[in-house]
């Protein structure tokens, strides 16, 4: 006969009120789920449903073929490394050599680019013009929680797992456990409905070591996870109708678009119809659904948003859920209007998707335009100032000086090198205006300046510089640089 030792202590609900500790056999037994054959279906912008091995794709439907190839039919894209993980290596981004596999380290220029990118999925959120709350918490937490222990079983096998003090413990896979923990705290009535909770989680999931990926598949990354907090199932489709729209403006906005796969139970797109109309009427693409058994899981819908990368690969970015499980399971409630406490559904949300997928989509991106380009407010240096002798040193320092006040980040390559190749430095490493400071620009006040995306020299007096990045960037995060502006101040890193 198996023992089930139980302790109930006083103090927090979550994490003490319920101490189970379990035979090893018992702990190691996951639940079993018959695995059904895979059920899809395309839904065309018009509201028809076609079986994907029946729909002629249209020319301009391309990506949304290559999605289907690997869900469906399950082909392999072409094999090979992609040109913009050689890229993400010369802007910082790189593995850790001395932890595990699939953890990344980032120089200073991608530890810029990783905190603008922060904020701007907080922004994000915030752009929904739902009342949010921004929080931060611990990354472990204890599997001898009832709740924890039923959120990790439902999730599977890509758990890391901490062995301490004769308990298990998991690294946090997304920002669920620590939100939902805190929440279950807090005194909630329905004039609080509906509200967010945003946090940069610091999140680990145990990939398989060959499929990781440089920037996108990793066993630790950022997941700006955002949950909404919905009154009922009708209101949570409100909401995530409003959140399908931003995250497609935010991929457009980019100058790319998705494809989108939806995840759902057979009922819900069958009681739903007219929502899926609504959502269809954001898509580009037909929608490729895929039918998941009733009750499996903790969700009725989850949309995987995907772009097509280099290699004709199919890579998911955003997402969105409607949970309905997860309230009851952390014990979530807020008090309705006739004072009866109610589960409230749950919105799981990455607008921008993860921080690291999203640089992922931001390179993938710029390497299709000509000349490869970031975008303005992300760029780790958007100016350089470059002297032609160093006799106009002191000039080049007060015209770089000037534009750093008008929050603009820029460096001064102060280096003994021919002016071609500070040029051509500055060119290689993406910069998207090269001003060249000599006699004639110190008199005449008008700066010959390297345009990018232009792909030419405009001339344009130092104000008029100024003003143009400032439009570019309007509304967009903002952060000084994080390394000396002098190029001679600076060992010799990935730019």
């Amino acid at each position: 006969m198996q023992t089930v030792l139980s302790l109930s202590i006083k103090g927090h609900p979550l994490a003490e009120q319920s101490k189970v500790i379990l035979p090893e056999k018992i702990r190691e037994k996951k639940p079993k789920w018959k695995t059904p054959k895979p059920e899809y279906l395309l839904l065309t912008l018009d509201g028809k449903t076609v079986q994907p091995e029946k729909y002629r794709f249209k020319k301009d439907e391309e990506n949304l073929r290559f999605l289907v190839e690997k869900e469906v039919f399950k082909k392999e894209a072409a094999g090979g490394e992609p040109k913009i993980i050689g890229i993400l290596k010369r802007f910082g981004f790189e593995w850790e050599p001395a932890s595990d596999s699939g953890h990344m380290r980032y120089g200073p220029k991608a530890a810029l680019m990783i905190d603008l990118v922060s904020e701007y999925a907080w922004q994000s959120a915030n752009e929904l013009n739902i009342p949010s709350f921004r929080i931060k918490g611990t990354n472990m937490f204890n599997l001898n929680v009832p709740a924890i222990r039923e959120h990790a079983d439902l999730f599977g096998e890509r758990l890391y797992t901490i062995h301490v003090d004769d308990e298990d413990f998991i690294l946090k896979y997304a920002a669920c456990f620590q939100q939902f923990s805190m929440l279950k705290d807090w005194q909630i009535s329905y004039k609080h409905i509906p509200f967010g909770m945003f946090e940069i989680a610091d999140s680990y999931r145990l990939e398989q070591s060959g499929e990781c990926l440089l920037g996108f598949r990793l066993r630790r990354f950022y997941m700006p996870d955002y949950h909404i907090f919905c009154r009922d199932l009708e209101h949570s489709k409100e909401v995530t109708l409003k959140v399908h729209r931003k995250i497609h403006e935010k991929m457009r906005e980019l100058g790319n678009e998705y494809v989108s796969l939806y995840n759902l139970t057979k009922s819900f797109f069958e009681e739903n119809r007219d929502f899926f109309k609504k959502m269809a009427k954001e898509e580009t693409n037909p929608i490729l659904l895929h039918f998941v058994p009733e009750k499996k899981y903790y969700w009725v819908i989850n949309v995987e948003y995907h772009i097509t990368d280099e290699l004709k690969r199919s890579r998911e970015i955003a997402t969105v859920q409607i949970d309905v499980g997860n309230a009851k399971r952390f014990e979530i409630k807020y008090v309705n209007e006739k004072r009866k406490p109610v589960y409230p559904p749950i919105l799981h949300i990455a607008i921008i998707g993860g921080i690291e997928r999203y640089l992922f989509t931001v390179f993938d991106t710029a390497l299709k335009l000509d000349p490869p380009r970031l975008p303005l407010w992300l760029a780790p240096v958007q100016v350089r100032v470059i002297p032609v002798s160093d006799g106009f040193l002191n000039e080049a320092d007060k015209i770089a000086d000037e534009i750093r006040k008008n929050g603009i980040r820029v460096d001064v390559d102060d280096r003994s090198l021919t002016l071609p190749k500070k040029v051509r430095e500055a060119e290689t490493e993406w910069v998207n205006y090269i001003l060249v400071i000599g006699q004639r620009e110190i008199d005449s006040g008008v700066l010959p300046v390297r345009d990018r995306e232009a792909r030419k020299i405009r001339q344009m007096r130092l104000q008029q510089l100024m003003e143009t990045i400032g439009k570019k960037t309007k509304n967009k995060p903002f952060q000084p640089l994080t390394f000396p502006k002098y190029l001679s101040k600076r060992p010799q890193f990935s730019f």
